[in-house]
Formats: C-alpha cells, sequence, structure tokens
C-alpha cells in the first residue's frame, strides 16, 4: 500500500501521524501549475481518478472538506484529509495533486485505488482438511468480500503461525498466493499455503550457579510449562515445547520458588535460548541464589478491629521460621491472596472493610533474619447499595433476588459474591462458564454497586433410553422440566412448551419392556413457599411386571405372572447455617406397597407365591455440598452425604412367633434399617486435570435375628444400573467392568445373583480433562480406575476384596438430553459363574453420575 502527498510544488503533507512523510518530487501537470505557490486557496473543486465505487462528492464527505472552505497548501486540513480517507480501510493508495489554481481557487485531485476484495479462499499444507480450513476461515474472518488491507494480511502471517507454535511447532509459517478471479476481476482468490515443519522440542535445560537446589528440581518444581524432552507420566502431561511467553512465565516462577525456601535474593543472571545440531532448543539459566533468610519478628501496625494475636493467627508464620516471601505475602493478601480466602486481607473483606488495604514491608535485616511489620489501613466499611441483574430471560426475577448473598444494605463481603456464583451456577438454569460480575466500589460515600450478568441456558430434558436387561428390551421415555411454573400452569400464555421460570422441577416418565412397565411423576419447590431454603419434594411411581401366563409351580394351573408396584415419597431438604450453609438435611416418609401373583418371589431361602408386602420407611440424609463451580464439570470442592431409611420395628413390639409364620406372613410389614455414606472430592491437578476421588458404602439389616433383612431394598454391584430389575426396591450399584448385578454378596464376595446383598463398598478415581465447557455442549474424557463388591453378612465382609477395573470414556452434556457417557472398562476380576476375568466390557450412560 502507498500514502502519498504529491503537490506541484514540492508540498509536504504533515508528520504527526504515521510517522514523518517526506513525499517524492514530481513534475507538475502542465507548466502553469508549475508557478503555484504554498499559500492560502479557495477550495473549488475536487477531481477523482482511480475509483469506480464512489463519487466525488461521496469523496469529498469522506475527506471532511467542503467546496469554498479556505485551505492551506500545505495543511492541517489536507493532511487530515488524507488521513481520513486512510483510515476507510477502502483505498489502497491515496495520492494528493494540485489540479488547477485560478486566482485564489484551487482544483484538487485525488488518485485513489480501490482496495481489492477476497473472492475464493482455499488453505494447503499437511493436515490441513477440510474442517481445519473452515476453521482457520472462520478464525481469521476471512469471508467473500473481505476487503484485503496490509493488516489483514499482516495478523493473518501472524495468527495462523501463532496457534501451531503453541503446540510445539516453532517454524510453522504462512505464505499467500493470489490471483484474479475468474468470475469477477475486482476479487482476488487466495491460496493460503500453511507449513507447520517439524515440532521443535526442548532436548536440554541446564542451570548454573545452583548449589542449594538440584537441577531436576528446579525443571520439576519452577519450570511448570517448559519441560526438557522424558519418558514418563509428566512428560505426557506437559509436553516439550518452547513457548516465550511460558518460558518468561516460568523464569519468574523459577525466582518465585527460590523466594518460597526462603532465598530473597536470589535472581537469574543471564539466560540463553538457542538450537542444537538437531535443530532442537537448548535453555541455559545461570543463578545466583544468595543467601536463605528467617523471619524476625513480626508487628502489626493499625487494626483496631481484629486483635495482633488473632491476625497472628491467620498469618500462621512466627519468628524463626523460613522467610517464605511468596507464602507469606500471600497469607497477608498480597498478589491475589489465597484462593480460600485464609489470608487477612480476605479477613478484612469479609467483614465489611473493602477499602482496606494491607501491607507487609521488610522493616529490617539483621544477617539472615528479617523483621518483618504489617501496615494496615482498615478504613470504614461498605454496604451493599445497587444489586442487579440481566440476561434471565426465562427465569423469573424473585427465583435470582432468593438466592443473593449480596443484598442492598448488607455488609459488604468477598465471601458473599463467591458463595452467590456457587448458588447462581448450582440452579443449571444459567451457564456457569458465563456468569460474570461487575463491581462497582464507590470509596466516597462506602458504597458498592454489584450487577450479574446471566446467560441462559437449556434446562429442559428429554431422556430417550433404550437398553437390554432383565430378559427382555426396555425402552424410557421421560420428560423433565428443571424451570417449571406451577403458579402459571393454567396461563396457557406462558405455555413454553411448558409455564416457566418459578425454578421448579416436574418430571414424568415412562419405562417399557416386553414383560414390564414402569410409570413415574415427580415434582420439587426448591423453596418452601418461595421463602425459605427448603426444597419440597413429592413422587408417585407404580410399576407393573407381566410375564403372561405361567403354569403355578405348586399346582401346575395356568395363571398370569404379576408383580405390581405402588410407590409414594414425600421429603423435606432444608439447608442449615451449621456448620457452615454447605451442608443440608433430608427428613423424608416412603410407601411402598408389593402384590405377587404367581410370581415366585425370593424370601431368604424359601420362595413364595402368592402375597404381598408393605414398606413403610422413614428416611433421613446428612450432606453438604460444595464441588463446582460447573455442576456438570467440578473443579473443587466436594459432596459428602450420610443417610438412615428406617422402618418402625414392628417386631420388637409383637409377640409373634416368627419361627412358625411362612415368609409372606413375616414381611407382610417390612422393618430394616439401612446405612449409606457416599464422598466425593475434586482437585484440580495441573492445568484443567480434575481429579474425584469416591468412596461409598452401605449396609442393610433388621432389627430382630428370626427376621433378619427384608428381601427388598437390598445391594446389587455391577454395571452401570442402566435398566432393568429395580423394581423391587432393590439399590443398583455401578462397577464399570462388569455385568449389571454381577456381584451381590455372599461368603466370598460371589454368589447367584438373587437375593441380593447387604454391605457393599465401592471406591472410584477418575482423571478428568474438559474437551469444550461451551453452552452448546459440555464434553469431557476421563480414565478411570474402580473396585468394588457386595456381601451378606459382616462375618464375610472383606472391604479389600475388591472386584477391579480400569477403563476410559466420555461425558457429552446437552441441555436438551442431559449427561450422555460411553466407557470402556477392563474388568480384572472373575464373575459369577466363571473362573475367567470379566474383560473388556463397553457401557453406555444416559443422565448417570457414577
Amino acid at each position: 500500500m502507498k500514502f502519498k502527498f504529491l503537490p506541484i510544488l514540492m508540498f509536504v503533507a504533515s508528520a504527526h501521524f504515521y510517522g514523518q512523510v517526506t513525499p517524492p518530487q514530481t513534475q507538475a501537470e502542465n507548466p502553469a501549475q508549475a508557478q503555484s505557490a504554498p499559500g492560502t486557496y479557495v477550495l473549488k473543486d475536487i477531481v477523482v481518478d482511480g475509483v469506480k465505487k464512489y463519487s466525488a462528492d461521496q469523496i469529498l464527505r469522506f475527506t471532511g472538506l467542503s467546496k469554498g472552505e479556505s485551505v492551506d497548501i500545505p495543511g492541517q486540513k489536507i493532511s487530515n484529509a488524507i488521513k481520513k480517507l486512510w483510515e476507510t480501510d477502502n483505498f489502497s493508495e491515496v495520492e494528493v495533486y494540485v489540479q488547477s489554481v485560478e486566482g485564489e481557487n484551487v482544483v484538487l485531485k485525488f488518485n485513489l485505488q480501490d482496495l481489492k476484495e477476497l473472492g475464493e479462499v482455499k488453505f494447503t499444507g499437511k493436515g490441513v482438511g477440510k474442517s481445519k480450513s473452515e476453521k482457520l476461515a472462520k478464525d481469521n474472518n476471512l469471508k467473500p468480500g473481505t476487503k484485503i488491507t496490509q493488516n489483514l494480511v499482516s495478523t493473518l502471517k501472524t495468527n495462523i503461525p501463532k496457534e501451531y507454535i503453541k503446540k510445539g511447532f516453532a517454524d510453522a509459517n504462512v505464505t499467500i498466493q493470489d490471483k484474479v478471479n475468474a468470475k469477477d476481476p475486482n476479487l482476488v482468490d487466495w491460496t493460503i499455503d500453511v507449513q507447520k515443519g517439524k515440532k521443535i522440542k526442548i532436548d536440554h535445560i541446564e542451570f548454573e550457579g545452583n548449589t542449594v537446589v538440584s537441577d531436576s528440581k528446579l525443571r520439576k518444581k519452577a519450570f511448570k510449562d517448559t519441560k526438557q524432552k522424558r519418558f514418563s507420566i509428566g512428560g505426557i502431561l506437559k509436553p516439550s515445547k518452547f513457548i516465550e511467553s511460558k518460558y518468561d512465565d516460568d523464569k519468574d516462577n523459577l525466582i518465585n520458588y527460590y523466594n518460597a525456601l526462603g532465598f530473597r535474593d536470589a535472581k537469574i543472571v543471564s539466560d540463553s535460548v538457542y538450537r542444537n545440531a538437531k535443530n532442537n532448543y537448548m535453555i541455559d539459566v545461570k543463578l545466583s541464589e544468595g543467601k536463605k533468610y528467617y523471619i524476625g519478628d513480626i508487628s502489626f501496625l493499625g487494626n483496631t478491629t481484629f486483635s495482633t494475636d488473632f491476625l497472628q493467627k491467620v498469618l500462621g508464620y512466627k519468628k524463626g521460621d523460613i522467610y517464605d516471601a511468596v507464602g507469606f505475602n500471600k497469607k497477608v493478601g498480597a498478589d491475589g491472596g489465597k484462593e480460600d480466602d485464609s489470608d487477612i486481607k480476605s479477613v478484612y473483606m469479609n467483614n465489611g472493610f473493602l477499602f482496606s488495604n494491607v501491607t507487609p514491608i521488610e522493616k529490617s535485616v539483621t544477617g539472615d533474619s528479617i523483621s518483618l511489620e504489617i501496615r494496615i489501613n482498615e478504613g470504614e466499611k461498605a454496604t451493599w447499595n445497587r444489586i442487579t441483574w440481566s440476561g434471565n430471560t426465562t427465569t423469573h426475577d424473585h427465583v435470582i433476588l432468593r438466592s443473593l448473598r449480596t443484598k442492598p444494605g448488607d455488609l459488604f463481603a468477598k465471601s458473599d459474591i463467591k458463595r452467590t456464583y456457587f448458588d447462581l451456577a448450582s440452579m443449571s438454569f444459567f451457564d456457569p462458564q458465563q456468569i460474570g460480575q461487575d463491581i462497582q466500589p464507590h470509596p466516597e460515600d462506602n458504597t458498592v454497586d454489584l450487577h450479574w450478568k446471566l446467560v441462559e441456558k437449556g434446562s429442559s430434558q428429554v431422556q430417550l433410553q433404550a437398553g437390554y436387561g432383565g430378559g427382555s428390551f426396555i425402552g424410557t421415555l421421560g420428560l423433565t422440566f428443571n424451570n417449571f411454573s406451577l403458579s402459571n400452569f393454567l396461563k396457557f400464555k406462558d405455555f413454553k412448551p411448558v409455564p416457566q421460570g418459578d425454578g421448579q422441577t416436574l418430571s414424568i416418565q415412562a419405562q417399557a419392556g416386553q414383560y414390564f412397565k414402569n410409570f413415574g411423576i415427580s415434582f420439587t419447590e426448591p423453596w418452601l413457599f418461595g421463602t425459605k431454603p427448603t426444597s419440597l419434594s413429592v413422587s408417585v411411581n407404580q410399576s407393573l411386571v407381566n410375564y403372561g401366563s405361567v403354569a403355578n409351580t405348586t399346582t401346575g394351573i395356568p395363571s398370569d405372572q404379576r408383580l405390581n408396584i405402588f410407590s409414594a415419597s414425600v421429603g423435606l431438604n432444608k439447608r442449615l447455617q451449621w456448620p457452615d450453609d454447605y451442608f443440608s438435611l433430608y427428613t423424608g416418609i416412603q410407601f411402598q406397597n408389593y402384590t405377587f401373583s404367581n410370581y415366585p418371589f425370593q424370601f431368604g431361602t424359601v420362595t413364595e407365591q402368592f402375597g404381598s408386602a408393605n414398606n413403610f420407611s422413614f428416611n433421613l440424609g446428612l450432606s453438604r455440598n460444595s464441588a463446582g463451580i460447573d455442576p456438570i464439570f467440578p473443579t473443587q470442592g466436594s459432596n459428602i452425604e450420610a443417610s438412615l431409611k428406617f422402618t418402625p420395628p414392628y417386631s420388637l413390639f409383637s409377640k409373634k412367633d416368627y419361627s412358625t409364620q411362612t415368609s409372606s406372613e413375616k414381611y407382610k410389614l417390612l422393618e430394616f434399617y439401612k446405612v449409606k455414606l457416599k464422598a466425593d472430592i475434586y482437585n484440580t491437578l495441573i492445568g484443567k486435570l480434575v481429579l474425584r476421588s469416591s468412596a461409598e458404602m452401605g449396609f442393610l439389616n433388621g432389627y430382630k435375628k428370626e427376621l433378619g433383612p427384608p428381601p427388598f431394598e437390598r445391594f446389587y454391584v455391577g454395571g452401570v444400573a442402566q435398566v432393568g430389575g429395580n423394581y423391587d426396591g432393590r439399590e443398583l450399584i455401578p462397577l464399570r467392568g462388569y455385568e449389571n448385578a454381577s456381584s451381590t454378596g455372599g461368603q466370598t464376595g460371589d454368589i447367584t445373583p438373587y437375593g441380593g446383598a447387604t454391605i457393599y463398598n465401592r471406591f472410584n478415581l477418575e482423571l478428568r480433562y474438559p474437551i469444550s465447557m461451551n453452552q452448546t455442549a459440555k464434553i469431557y474424557a476421563l480414565t478411570f480406575a474402580e473396585g468394588g463388591n457386595a456381601w451378606n453378612s459382616f462375618g464375610s465382609y472383606n472391604p479389600f476384596q475388591l472386584k477391579r477395573s480400569m477403563g476410559v470414556g466420555i461425558r457429552v452434556y446437552m441441555g436438551a438430553f442431559g449427561l450422555i457417557g460411553f466407557d470402556f472398562a477392563y474388568g480384572f476380576d472373575k464373575s459369577i459363574g466363571t473362573n475367567e476375568p470379566a474383560g473388556w466390557k463397553t457401557h453406555f450412560l444416559l443422565n448417570q453420575s457414577l
């Protein structure tokens, strides 16, 4: 591109933009004009040459000039006119001449060349297929009709190689070939050749001057993103590649690492990065470690709200400790403080002191001892002022309002922002990745305004499920409306397709197979009466099993083999304030009726064909859920649950002789107690890699020895508990790598699958890595190792006798269908009735959290 101002008499364009411009001397268009001298003229008109798209009047408007105004030649107005034309990004060349001069009037000639526009774009190069080409074109906005500017070319040649450089292809480059479009000569076709080259790795990282810390430890602890070639798990997680920005960060990490060890004066004397004969990188870093320092006296200045003893406990450091400058500053609250808010600055901010300042000062250095002073300016307490939100297109305002911990008039607290974020994300109505806050402090009156930015996501789900289980094909159709509004149910104008916005949950499910049908409906109100953080849930379920006409084993007379189960429950889940408000307490009651006819139901070692059983139970559960912040892909926190399900102890108040009763008489009223414990803990390890650690167990028993545990409510371990078999109140415990219910109890952990188990254990370690966390679909990959088993008594219980498995899987969450997953697992131990390992199993999951 050219930028010129070419007057007849060596006019010089102003130099205050685009650097100094000194145009070349040019020949006048006719000799008479050569007599023109610099001065002030009246702009009579302009003449435009070269461009085809714009008229002279349009060009005049672009320049900001107007006919009849005075212009200096050369002068500021002409310079500004050129600048404005250039900034339109419509021209590849701007030249200005004096066309003619008549007395005080001047006619200017603008010689302009249109920018070419982009036609077809084709990418070539190894590994650049159709999908990659489409992505490169989209990312770089290479649409037909795009104007070809020098900035576009420069950006393209920078951005595309940068993407490959991040992956270790340090010599990646782009060349652009252009030709006139065959159909339209005003368009230019581009062929963009992407050459990523070979991966350039780091052969070696050498340190010099380090006597206290070894090279290997510095590579491991300090250079977190700059790794030399190695064959280890760490090498896989952090591949060897050189990225300059990451290398600069790691040099800072190196100094911080030394500072954390007490070497306050550590510094990098010099460093060099170069290529060796193999064209790989070599890195040499020369260090000066300095000496190790320790903490001397620690004093506090300016604290009136909190005592020195209290702040000293929060700080955690004391005289004589190694002077860990990095850790010390974080505990004070500098450098962002601690993630868990366990620093002094956060203590003040969580008690209203938004405008407080906490500054650590090195007061004196004596030998290897450093005395420190923490200066505190508490300021005045701040309160919340205006709290607003936007983006809730479906969810009603009162649903958001009741979840806010940041209320106008309340004292400011940093922790309230974090907890509100957690509550909004856990609703599952908004995309957690896009929840934002705009915080506006007003120190003049000690108030804070806060605006929550929300993005709605699809919350209703359709469950379509099919599989083979229980000897037949079983299909499931379910509808779950997670943001339902019961109060608007009769207002048909609010149906979208059902009334929404009040945060309630309505679930309708139908399941059917060759011999099996199940119908259920449930409703949950998360805030009782809309004002209390207590959830009310109600559910009703009907199951029908009919194997058709089957000969009675006793009489031989054919009749339908039927099992009917009716179940209803109601429960309250109350948020607690102690020990903290992550805790909740569940209380509920449930009634189940089992009626069976010509159905061989097993009660212990006895089989009954006709009868009924009733199960009236109470449920208590204490849980603490701080797993977040995205409920689909938690990266921190935990979910811990302890539950107790029990019936009244009828037998303890009865004088019946159970030894003379039939099994169906014994279990007319079921009595039992069931205890379950479960814990899930989430930790971010490296980058985006998350470790989920899980453990769970369950125990079922009766009140009286003559009765023992009932034949219902038992545990069946194995598979993913996806379809069928849960119509007798059993609990299906997943264990990937094995068939459904393949480990169900017994003295050795392996008996027939009938009867279930009364004790089970399951342990799981799972590494998760996010592939996509956008609103359309959340996708993550995982690998796992787990073990579990089931037993029928504490006498045979052995928590180390586990069925073990390992495998890999993937999860895809889409708002309309929920969580879909595939797992490929290998079971190392034998299944029931075999002496061979369970081997490879493929599992499909739908809306299940294993």
